[in-house]
């Protein structure tokens, strides 16, 4: 299981070193398909490793561990689950999207080896990010996918895509500076009581002396890292960046945006939160996430209204879906914590799903308006279904698990204040109407114009990643793995959860 912890974080980074070296296309994707392969059995490996108990060595700790500052416990098992699926499926879907770019000759073969380094960079900044036992670390490891990331939003060096990158940039690095500076005064008030080492950084021992620090400082840092974190995560009023970086960068990026980068920044401040809630109480992290949470869905919801654009419509609506787990991880309590959590994979994989189907009528139609593109369920109907159902989930219909997720969402806010759970709902029905109408319109309308040939290749590839994805988070929503409720137990006991799970 340690050595399988090794290759999960490794396998990005080694991939992409790989791609320096490849010659064509075909080679090409045989690496990304094999890359994809080895990440998730590896995160099988270790999420195995972890549900059973697995101890690393010098922790001490439940989880696995590789060294001294490599460590997965439940919380970074349940990230590294979303981060190796829904990175693999982008790995295949993007096999086919640029290679259909580059059969097109929109790019020549060194931009597309290009393409893979960043995208294989970012997936691994992520992925080392989310196991790291060391507060400091992980903030480097999180500053390298944002600019892994970066590089990768101003892809298509078009004056709409750069000026998206420049946005992402300059917001995102103001942000991870005050992340910072919370990291600073974290070390701050724990090397008072961990003495001046590597152990006032770990996140392992934070928690277990989290009833000692300074509250006062943790509350400083908590704010910090709200709003540092806060922006890579894409909660208003820190979200401006975020439509314009997903409704620009190639499809599979935006994938990896909403789908994972989005779940990182959640990741880092729930590690703060972990620690602060034990030693203030969890009400003060708790009402400033439920705060933004609701800011979010609000703005998200609005304007939705009036796009007319499809990647920034699903763009706005991850502001909206990282606004519910907000509420959810700040509502607390089992259903809240439980919610919460299972609304981040389950977002994951209909966010990722429906830029899969949307990539594909890129290619297809060679523009995003929404008024224009009508009828996919006739013309392509993979395409037209695909988009339908990943639709379906994201307004949160059931059988999906976004339903039941909203669900256990809503009751844990109408225990916690009546009000907070009439507003919650009342932006649910709002968000409802303002994202399954165009997409709705967009599958099932009457078509309006021709479709672009994609080579059968391509489409393969694509069709290939959009279907795993569906079916995910189909059997997810329809009957829950066990080992999820083995990851979502101990992880709610992080923030002193008492109660049973739902």
């Amino acid at each position: 299981m340690n050595a399988a912890l090794l290759i999960l974080i490794a396998a990005p980074l080694a991939a992409c070193l790989l791609s320096l070296v490849v010659r064509t296309r075909p080679a090409m994707e045989r690496l990304q398909l094999g890359h994809a392969v080895v990440l998730w059995a590896a995160m099988a490996a270790v999420v195995a490793g972890v549900v059973m108990g697995g101890h690393g060595g010098s922790h001490g700790e439940g989880g696995v561990s590789f060294g001294p500052l490599l460590h997965t416990d439940p919380l970074s098992a349940f990230m590294d689950l979303m981060l190796a699926f829904v990175g693999g499926t982008a790995l295949v879907y993007a096999s086919g999207y640029m290679g259909e770019e580059l059969s097109r000759g929109h790019l020549n073969f060194p931009r597309y080896r290009r393409f893979f380094i960043y995208f294989d960079l970012f997936l691994f900044a992520m992925m080392l990010a989310v196991n790291l036992d060391n507060i400091a670390l992980m903030w480097i490891a999180v500053e390298a996918s944002t600019i892994s990331a970066a590089l990768s939003v101003g892809f298509d060096r078009t004056k709409a895509a750069l000026e998206a990158g420049w946005k992402y940039i300059v917001l995102n690095f103001v942000g991870i500076a005050l992340a910072l500076f919370g990291t600073v005064l974290v070390y701050y008030t724990s090397e008072h009581v961990l003495g001046v080492s590597m152990e006032a950084l770990s996140w392992v021992s934070l928690h277990r002396v989290a009833g000692e620090l300074n509250p006062v400082v943790l509350k400083m840092a908590f704010v910090f890292v709200m709003i540092g974190y806060g922006t890579k995560a894409g909660v208003a009023p820190m979200h401006t960046w975020l439509p314009d970086a997903h409704a620009e960068a190639p499809t599979p990026i935006s994938a990896m945006l909403s789908g994972l980068m989005l779940n990182l920044g959640l990741y880092a401040v729930l590690r703060l939160k972990s620690i602060v809630d034990p030693a203030v109480g969890p009400a003060f992290a708790g009402s400033i996430m439920l705060s933004l949470g609701l800011l979010s869905m609000a703005i998200a919801a609005a304007f939705m209204l009036i796009q007319r654009d499809y990647k920034r419509l699903l763009a706005y609506s991850s502001i909206e879906h990282m606004g519910i787990a907000f509420i959810g991880l700040g509502v607390g309590g089992p259903l809240g914590l439980f919610g919460g959590f299972f609304h981040m994979i389950n977002h994951a994989l209909a966010k990722s799903a429906a830029f899969y189907a949307a990539g594909m009528v890129l290619l297809r139609h060679g523009h995003k308006m929404i008024d224009r593109v009508t009828g996919l369920a006739r013309q392509t109907p993979a395409i037209g279904g695909g988009l339908l159902l990943a639709a379906i989930a994201l307004a949160g219909l059931p059988p999906f698990g976004l339903f039941v997720s909203e669900v256990l969402i809503a009751t844990a806010a109408y225990r916690h204040h009546h009000g907070i759970a009439y507003l919650f709902l009342a932006l649910l029905a709002l968000a409802f109407a303002t994202l399954i109408a165009p997409l709705t319109r967009m599958a099932l309308g009457k078509p309006v114009e021709a479709q672009l040939a994609v080579a059968h290749g391509s489409d393969r590839l694509m069709t290939s990643a959009l279907g795993i994805n569906l079916a995910a988070m189909s059997v997810i929503g329809l009957l829950m793995p066990a080992f999820f409720l083995d990851l979502f137990m101990p992880m709610t006991a992080l923030f002193e959860a008492k109660a049973g799970l739902p």
